[in-house]
């Protein structure tokens, strides 16, 4: 197959656009920053939403994944609710998981509490999360999107022109991220200027430049490589950024 399943990817995003659960979490994403104060940290005095409300936006969100969260939060109440969940969580952990389990028994008898714990579990760790940038999109592993860019980011330090290209050049060729491009890569790595950048972007590095950056790579982020080119990761658990990265994938699970 001439085409790699990452291609292929990219070719049905740029044809179809995002996928429907990572518009989902940027919308989730607006609704927080919507409600930051002044110190960084979102409102979350939110009234708790009636039970009829909320019994209608669960059904919602498990029984029609095929509809964005933004259409079903252009009711009012239905949005009420999402703020609620997303957001009031977050610091009110028991309030919320006692209203949903009181609707559960009440409204939802048929859909397992485990559900709705799973859902809210997962947001708790990531309500406050910054919205990502845009360069997280052109990582090839979200679920190792934290320890990637956590090593770009030691990589980078101070480097605004040829080390910084050495150093994305060698990401993209080891497989680790797809689009390198200044206008992508400054909305995470800001510090990088555009000239000197681009007048190394096709530099034609040492091997001994090259093979001391990769080895950095595969000892910080914890990778090797096979012989046919796959990346193998050394087993490890997510971390706190890589959860919101995979946060679509948890909800998916959701209706398994």
């Amino acid at each position: 197959m001439k085409e790699t399943i990452e291609d292929i990817n990219a070719d049905i995003e740029l044809q179809y656009g995002q996928r429907n659960m990572e518009r989902n979490i940027a919308y989730a994403l607006s609704l927080v920053e919507a409600r930051v104060r002044e110190d960084g940290e979102p409102d979350d005095d939110i009234p708790v939403p009636s039970a009829e409300a909320a019994a209608k936006t669960v059904m919602l969100l498990i029984d029609r994944p095929e509809l964005p969260w933004e259409t079903i939060c252009r009711e009012r109440r239905v949005k009420h609710v999402m703020e609620y969940l997303f957001i009031r969580a977050r610091n009110h952990p028991d309030e919320v998981h006692g209203f949903v389990d009181s609707l559960l028994r009440k409204y939802l008898p048929g859909i397992p509490p485990r559900m709705l714990r799973t859902f809210l579990n997962a947001w708790m760790h990531v309500a406050g999360h910054p919205k990502p940038s845009g360069f997280t999109d052109e990582i090839l592993y979200p679920e190792h999107s934290e320890k990637i860019l956590d090593t770009l980011h030691f990589l980078l330090q101070g480097e605004v022109g040829r080390g910084a290209a050495l150093v994305m050049v060698c990401a993209r060729d080891e497989g680790l991220v797809r689009d390198i491009a200044h206008a992508r890569i400054v909305t995470e790595f800001r510090h990088v200027t555009k000239t000197a950048y681009n007048n190394y972007l096709h530099e034609r590095f040492t091997d001994r430049e090259r093979n001391r950056t990769i080895g950095t790579l595969r000892t910080r982020i914890g990778y090797t490589k096979e012989e046919d080119g796959r990346i193998v990761f050394l087993p490890d658990r997510p971390g706190r950024g890589s959860v919101f990265v995979l946060l679509w994938q948890m909800l998916k699970s959701l209706a398994e």
